[in-house]
């Protein structure tokens, strides 16, 4: 008698094993047998089909909190190099001088994008700014746990219309 107790609860509780639990033991399962474990953060997973929805890692890092920092192929240097050579100044007689600051979220596929200009000096120089960092080449993007992330970047840009700037 006390056998067939055992049994009867034994089966009770792994009919009423929850979707919950169902659930996390198959996200585990796909993250450990298809090695997806660098690309998924989070899977929902619906007993329809047993369809698998992924949802990527869309947190902007700051660069201090980082492992790799991103960098543009060839250094800052050449970057600002970059900007200096397509950076139009406005066609006026009065001399802009200053410096711009800028941030932007480097993606996880290098392009540039959420560009904001912190401190402008007038004359369209920030738009000036914003639309030569839209059409830059792609950075290489940062890294943490050996994953891409997307990181939040900060640039001064030196601005002089009457100088020709070393950079």
């Amino acid at each position: 008698m006390l056998i067939l107790i055992l049994i009867g609860f034994t089966q009770c509780n792994f009919f009423t094993e929850t979707k919950a639990s169902k659930e996390e033991k198959t996200e585990q399962n796909i993250v450990k047998e298809n090695n997806f474990e660098e690309s998924i953060t989070e899977a929902n997973i619906s007993d329809s089909d047993n369809e698998v929805q992924i949802k990527e890692d869309t947190t902007i890092y700051a660069i201090d909190s980082i492992d790799v920092k991103p960098d543009f192929e060839g250094g800052i240097q050449k970057f600002q190099k970059y900007i200096k050579n397509n950076f139009f100044y406005p066609e006026e007689d009065e001399h802009v001088k200053g410096m711009l600051e800028v941030n932007f979220v480097v993606e996880k596929d290098g392009n540039l994008s959420n560009i904001k200009v912190i401190k402008d000096i007038g004359h369209s120089t920030g738009n000036e700014a914003i639309r030569v960092l839209k059409k830059a080449p792609k950075w290489i993007p940062a890294t943490n746990n050996h994953r891409l992330v997307r990181t939040l970047y900060y640039l001064s840009i030196p601005v002089d219309n009457h100088q020709e700037q070393n950079l």
